[in-house]
């Protein structure tokens, strides 16, 4: 049987014009096929930069394409002209390694990506628009569960604190923008994201595709980053871009919700797990001399849940982890 929810935002959903913007990337792919699922018109934006065509596959015949990046604001005012919704999903997006020694690049691109898109679709009187901001927006000493509170607290954690500030800046402005032109503005702060279409390249990638490929290549010992006692919670591709699509249709309040979970594991334990499904026993190298970023990170959801009528995440930790590897060894014939 349908639940009310499913029902209610294939009803929101339903001939609306939705631009997904960076929607060829690990994320938006996700999120372009649930809007297809649902009855959207969708229309998706993507420089390539590190979108995939192949990702769009499943939804390919069903949506419009444009190849265009959006740190140009030509581009952003054609993109969104005649749209009902927009989802910003695009953003320049790296791991701890890039991120700490890079604030300044990675705060510029993302505060030029946010407002370009942002004042286009005010100029083109798009009604709804969806600030996909981020987790890296918490101070460092958040409370855990974090509560969307803290975001207002502090400054953004050290190592990836040109990202938090491009974030929390970009939460701002949808705030501001609701406030000065009636605009519909929808706030959520995903956590970690991981699962088939991730990006595995050593330079740039987050943990779990890191620790994937680095046991895979037989590294021994496997090199990681701090402690190993740092907890995470790791949110499946799926259900980050469904939690964006509906409070996108059913809370734009301009007011953050976190999407996520409380359900944290060690960077220690994800190590040795990852070791069990990929049947290979490396040693593990916790380099203390790195930085290991926030010591705990989890969502408190009380918010999501009630602004989605109960909805949480889905995909276990393992489920996902099986089907992300999967997908790696299918890519690389590993």
């Amino acid at each position: 049987m349908e639940h009310e929810r499913d029902r209610k935002v294939k009803e929101y959903y339903r001939g609306k014009k939705v631009l997904v913007t960076g929607g060829a990337g690990f994320l938006g792919s996700h999120l372009a096929e649930f809007l297809v699922q649902d009855g959207a018109q969708v229309r998706v934006v993507d420089n390539l930069e590190r979108g995939r065509l192949e990702n769009l596959a499943a939804v390919w015949e069903d949506i419009e394409f444009i190849e265009g990046d959006l740190r140009d604001f030509e581009t952003g005012k054609r993109v969104t002209k005649g749209m009902d919704v927009v989802i910003n999903m695009a953003a320049k997006v790296t791991g701890i390694h890039y991120n700490r020694f890079h604030h300044g690049d990675m705060f510029t691109q993302n505060v030029m990506i946010n407002t370009n898109t942002l004042e286009a679709a005010r100029l083109n009187d798009v009604p709804r628009f969806c600030v996909v901001s981020t987790a890296c927006i918490y101070p460092h000493d958040a409370k855990v569960p974090t509560p969307e509170s803290e975001g207002d607290r502090g400054t953004p954690e050290p190592t990836n604190e040109g990202y938090g500030w491009a974030k929390r800046m970009a939460e701002k402005q949808g705030i501001y923008y609701a406030q000065e032109y009636g605009m519909e503005i929808a706030i959520v702060r995903p956590f970690n994201a991981y699962g088939p279409r991730d990006h595995f390249d050593e330079a740039t990638s987050h943990v779990i595709p890191a620790l994937i490929k680095k046991i895979l290549d037989g590294l021994d010992p496997v090199p990681i980053w701090g402690s190993g006692n740092q907890s995470r919670v790791f949110v499946h591709g799926k259900d980050f871009a469904r939690g964006i699509e509906l409070v996108t249709a059913f809370y734009a309040q301009a007011d953050p919700v976190n999407v996520g979970h409380d359900d944290e594991i060690t960077i220690r334990d994800l190590f040795y797990k990852l070791c069990d499904l990929l049947d290979r026993h490396p040693q593990p190298f916790f380099d203390t001399s790195m930085p290991e970023g926030y010591p705990r990170r989890a969502a408190d959801t009380t918010k999501l849940k009630a602004v989605t009528m109960g909805w949480e995440p889905e995909v276990s930790l393992e489920e996902g982890l099986r089907e992300m590897i999967e997908w790696y060894l299918g890519i690389e014939g590993n």
